[in-house]
């Protein structure tokens, strides 16, 4: 039997192999319709699904007369065989088979695994919740940490287990639009995942490529799209839903709002089929139920109808204590607990005539209707907000210390909240310092605000980043040592937005806030409130609905009662908000929350010589198959290169010519995002354990072992699923364990014996027929003639 090069064509009757799952036996194509094809795996017991363009699957040609479905039998045959006829090969292969199974069992021994292989510091609530989201299957599940937790890594963890474990075939991540971008480079970055954003440039291919009829989501297994275009163009969700993928993430899950008696927002309505359609389900949002029962209620019911079919029977339950159905994890900081401090340094203001003339201007303006009272309170928020020229006093102190902290090399995270601001204070502030300044704000492509937040983030980059509030949503800047916040914008929310993108989980240092303190008038009032509501000292993870009565208070007193804030009512309101989430009256009913007396037993479950174990495999093979390999200056660094001195033509989904420049050291990998970080997932290192477990190579030896007393005999290795066992006998059939606990000690000097030499007196007859009388269970994957000497 033997594999031939993948192909993009099969047909009904064909017979094929899964190369990276060969548990599954071989396959038989079963039908081919569309863009999907159906196989069913006889081994196994499964029927499978997989996409026509683009599949893993390896057509195989049976040697004549040889039955499919002894396949597995036939392949152990010519192992047995082979080792009859002494065609064995070098035992430095044998051994670094046997390494790679050693390593492929250390990876999944403690079910974290496939959750190690991540370029992330490991924090034990992220394990944790990965661990609880995929106990059982399928995978519908609501992170609702808390913002700045780390949300979006435990998907990719979950993500990432899901795509090796469980045969997945399709994922498509649906992200606001201004994420979609990051969402790839999470993806790519820290966890070697692929994917292609399918916005309109993509779809403009497809058609042109593939014919106006067909479906991107067909074409592109891994996609990341936007939730705007999908609700902007229902034939674009419609094709998400055909596509039937098996796996849907969706972040900010919060907009997909209903309201009872209502059909749901455009958001819900749109994405609502596709959490029907797929078989797993992530839905990502920051929203407490402690906040907003209703619509957390909602969420609840597109992850599991089942359960939630009834909004008056899930608020009995809550007022009853009754625990949600385990589908749920919202961790808190509290939870965790040892996060660096918020740190507020208010600059306060001296008068600035100019500027209390333009509020006072806006202030005494007749609002009349509607339209007009919102330009009224328009222009207000400009009068408070933008810049008024080289005299603005906070041009003049930004300007002044923004010297003193370039000088110190310290990056600074400045927001406005209009586009004109970000443009006049970016052109006083490289005067000030005779740097180039960043930016970040709407008008720019997704690529340009990539590229401005790289740039920002290199320690030779930018010290500073001026953005706007599209720079608050999603982005991460925990690197920056402090927030300047030039304006306040009317919503604590947005304030707690921009504070967010420093105060993550992974942040080391306390977390500076800057902002303006005016002398007088309505904005001193609004500064005042936010500082009464402790905004610049305490998260307001949890309060997101309750806050809302911020805004509309702000604006009531603009309009009924001459711009005089009721700070006091607002701060008791807000307080008995706050109270409600501290107390966490419902918190406890998510099962399996995460508490800090659990994080010494997670960390526990990681493998201390897990990056050690993967460098010495990965490092011999690669050496082994003759690719170049060269170690570099830093933790754990090397080069390799699949050239063409390489022993191999191909390698599991590595194609020749492929190099890289990585590192085997988490730490260094998450310290210099430069460097591959050569773990689980990355495409080398799976190629190799792909190649050790599933090739030719190292599967027989000829070995000589010191012992007493002496003998000869066989060493077996027998894999089934992801566990594998050795086990030894003499000729004459006798179990043999003292052979198999030498040959598995690292002191033992164990030394190859040429087959030109072996000389055993009848060997193949009593090698066929000692191996024709055992009994083994899984698979056999290696063997090896052992002679003990004493």
């Amino acid at each position: 039997m033997t594999p031939k090069s993948p192909t993009h064509t099969l047909q009904p009757g064909d017979k094929v192999l899964h190369p990276y799952n060969r548990e599954l036996g071989p396959g038989l194509v079963q039908e081919v319709s569309g863009n999907r094809m159906t196989i069913e795996f006889p081994n196994h017991g499964s029927t499978l699904q997989f996409a026509v363009a683009g599949h893993p699957l390896v057509p195989l040609t049976l040697r004549p007369g040889a039955d499919p479905e002894r396949w597995l039998e036939d392949f152990q045959e010519n192992i047995v065989e082979r080792l009859a006829r002494l065609d064995v090969e070098a035992f430095e292969a044998f051994r670094n088979r046997l390494d790679a199974l050693h390593l492929m069992k250390l990876r999944e021994s403690t079910g974290l695994g496939s959750f190690l292989g991540g370029r992330i510091e490991l924090f034990p609530h992220q394990l944790h919740v990965a661990r609880v989201a995929t106990a059982q299957l399928p995978v519908r599940w609501l992170l609702a940490d808390e913002v700045g937790l780390g949300k979006t890594v435990e998907a990719c963890l979950i993500l990432n287990h899901l795509v090796r474990t469980a045969e997945l075939e399709r994922v498509l991540v649906v992200a606001p639009r201004a994420l979609v971008v990051q969402w790839l480079g999470e993806l790519y970055r820290k966890f070697h995942q692929v994917f292609v954003l399918v916005d309109d440039d993509r779809r403009q291919d497809v058609r042109r490529e593939q014919g106006p009829g067909f479906n991107p989501f067909d074409v592109y297994d891994r996609a990341v799209v936007a939730l705007e275009d999908l609700v902007e163009d229902a034939s674009l969700a419609r094709l998400a839903v055909s596509s039937q993928p098996d796996l849907v993430v969706v972040d900010e899950a919060h907009r997909l709002r209903r309201r009872e008696g209502t059909a749901g927002s455009p958001e819900y309505r749109t994405i609502a089929p596709l959490c029907e359609t797929t078989e797993h389900l992530l839905l990502l949002s920051a929203t407490p139920l402690e906040a907003d029962a209703h619509g957390f209620f909602r969420l609840m019911q597109l992850l599991r109808p089942e359960e939630f079919d009834s909004w008056d029977a899930f608020r009995r339950n809550l007022d009853d204590g009754t625990p949600l159905y385990p589908c749920t994890s919202a961790t808190r900081r509290i939870d965790i607990g040892g996060l660096p401090p918020r740190e507020p340094f208010p600059v306060d203001l001296p008068p600035f005539p100019a500027r209390e003339a333009k509020e006072l201007e806006a202030m005494s303006a007749k609002g009349g209707t509607p339209v007009q009272e919102a330009a009224r309170l328009e222009r207000l928020a400009r009068a408070l907000a933008e810049p008024l020229g080289r005299e603005d006093p906070r041009i003049q102190w930004l300007g002044r210390e923004a010297k003193k902290w370039d000088k110190r090399g310290e990056k600074s995270l400045i927001f406005v909240g209009e586009r004109e601001s970000l443009i006049f204070l970016k052109k006083e502030l490289e005067y000030w310092t005779s740097r180039r300044i960043a930016v970040f704000h709407e008008d720019l492509s997704p690529a340009q605000r990539d590229l401005e937040v790289a740039r920002f983030a290199e320690s030779d980059g930018p010290n500073f980043l001026i953005a706007t509030e599209s720079g608050g949503e999603g982005r991460n800047f925990q690197f920056a040592k402090r927030l300047v916040m030039f304006d306040l914008p009317w919503d604590p929310l947005l304030v707690e937005q921009r504070i967010g993108r420093l105060d993550r989980i992974n942040r080391r240092i306390p977390v500076e806030i800057v902002y303006f303190r005016p002398a007088e008038g309505f904005g001193a009032q609004v500064c005042r409130l936010y500082e009464a509501l402790g905004i610049f000292r305490d998260p307001l993870g949890g309060l997101d609905r309750a806050l809302s009565h911020v805004v509309e208070a702000i604006r009531d007193a603009l309009a009924t009662s001459g711009g005089n804030l009721d700070i006091d009512g607002i701060v008791q309101e807000t307080h008995e908000a706050r109270e409600r989430v501290v107390r966490s009256v419902y918190h406890d009913l998510h099962r399996s929350a995460y508490r800090t007396e659990l994080a010494p037993g997670i960390l526990e479950l990681v493998p201390e010589d897990l990056e050690h174990r993967t460098a010495s495999v990965v490092l011999e093979a690669c050496r082994q198959f003759g690719f170049e390999i060269e170690p570099k200056p830093g933790v754990a660094c090397w080069y390799l290169e699949f050239g063409g001195q390489a022993t191999v033509e191909t390698l599991h989904a590595v194609p020749p010519g492929s190099r890289w420049l990585g590192t085997f050291d988490r730490e260094e990998a998450v310290h210099r995002e430069s460097l591959d970080f050569l773990a689980t997932g990355h495409p080398l290192v799976e190629g190799v354990l792909a190649e050790l477990r599933d090739g030719t190579r190292g599967q027989l030896a000829l070995i000589e072992v010191p012992g007493d007393p002496p003998g000869t005999g066989v060493l077996m290795v027998a894999k089934d699923g992801p566990d594998f066992e050795l086990f030894a006998c003499d000729l004459d059939g006798q179990p043999r364990p003292a052979w198999v606990a030498a040959v598995q000690n690292p002191r033992t000097k164990l030394r190859e014996i040429p087959a030109a030499v072996w000389g055993e007196p009848r060997w193949a007859d009593r090698v066929r027929g000692l191996l024709s009388r055992l009994e083994i269970d899984g698979d056999l994957v290696a063997v090896a003639g052992v002679r003990f000497t004493a």
